[in-house]
């Protein structure tokens, strides 16, 4: 049994029906479980939704899987079943193993940062520190650390929120 509701359009309050209606036409597609639970509250789900609009930052940088692989390997590194399956699915649609892929040096470290994230943020060894501040700029390790912070955030709220797949 969920510990967070998922309310129902019907519960909305008129400012959670304008949020969702505002998302849904920038992504249309039914809401997940984690949309349905955020709308209990227009500003948690705005401030969750953020985490589109920093990914579409990202993906002009990094392209779609690397985001896509940092994803999975935080939400795997924590560990949160819902959003670990959602990107493990996303990585499987687009033909890679997430078990496995086939990653580039920068893809590589982006995975072993996100892992470290989903750990705890003061598991990332030092050396893993360095080797990112010499791979990206300041602007894309700032838009990358946010992310994070996001991703880890639904993460949180998945795990304790007990929210199952979609």
């Amino acid at each position: 049994m969920a510990f967070l509701a998922l309310p129902s359009d019907d519960e909305l309050t008129p400012d959670a029906a304008q949020a969702a209606q505002q998302f849904l036409a920038t992504h249309p597609g039914p809401l997940s479980n984690l949309d349905r639970t955020l709308l209990g509250s227009a500003s948690v789900f705005t401030s969750y939704t953020a985490w589109f609009a920093l990914r579409d930052e990202l993906i002009p940088f990094l392209g779609e899987r690397a985001v896509t692989l940092f994803c999975y390997s935080i939400s795997d590194g924590y560990p949160a079943p819902y959003p670990t399956t959602f990107f493990r699915r996303e990585l499987e649609l687009n033909g890679d193993d997430p078990l496995d892929p086939q990653v580039t040096e920068a893809e590589r470290l982006l995975i072993d940062w996100g892992r470290a994230l989903g750990a705890g943020a003061a598991s990332a060894p030092a050396e893993l520190m360095d080797r990112l501040e010499q791979t990206f700029q300041p602007k894309l390790r700032l838009l990358l650390t946010a992310f994070a912070g996001l991703m880890v955030a639904v993460c949180v709220v998945t795990v304790v929120g007990r929210l199952a797949n979609d």
